[in-house]
């Protein structure tokens, strides 16, 4: 099978076989978008809710959820994917350093809400989650089932 490691800030799709594999995934956000029908599917490496210029989303838009996300939606809709069968599941979001912030200041949760603005913003259905917590975090994506894998450190891998 063939492995596809998406690094922070990227953004990469895969169609009919294959893994998309994030790691590292503290106060970043996984995003996966998928299409069942047409085997399609992107996975991007979220690492802030906003990009701060218009430059940031020509440069590198999966950085951002507000240019990241619409990003890949472009780019899973030109793989071959139908908008209306594209379902998102994203992972991450971990609060690392309780003591340096309360929950909600935390760039994990400001992470986790910015991307979950851009989902409703563009429509897109959110049918698996794993964020919050305190540990980082590994997804993966296999296109061939669309089957998402989320292994917390030192936990068992779930499906989500």
């Amino acid at each position: 099978m063939n492995d596809v490691f998406v690094n922070m800030g990227q953004i990469v799709v895969l169609r009919s076989t294959g893994s998309l594999i994030t790691v590292g995934l503290g106060s970043c956000i996984g995003v996966t978008l998928y299409d069942r029908a047409n085997k399609v599917g992107v996975m991007g490496h979220i690492f802030l809710g906003r990009s701060r210029s218009p430059q940031d989303a020509v440069t590198l838009p999966g950085k951002y959820a507000d240019t990241g996300i619409p990003a890949m939606v472009q780019a899973v809709l030109a793989a071959g994917a139908a908008p209306k069968n594209l379902q998102a599941k994203i992972a991450g979001g971990a609060h690392l350093f309780p003591t340096l912030a309360a929950l909600e200041n935390s760039i994990g949760y400001q992470n986790t809400l910015a991307v979950r603005q851009q989902l409703q913003r563009l429509q897109l259905p959110l049918t698996g989650e794993a964020t919050g917590g305190n540990r980082g975090r590994k997804m993966q994506l296999d296109v061939a089932t669309g089957k998402v894998m989320v292994q917390s450190i030192g936990q068992p891998p779930i499906d989500i």
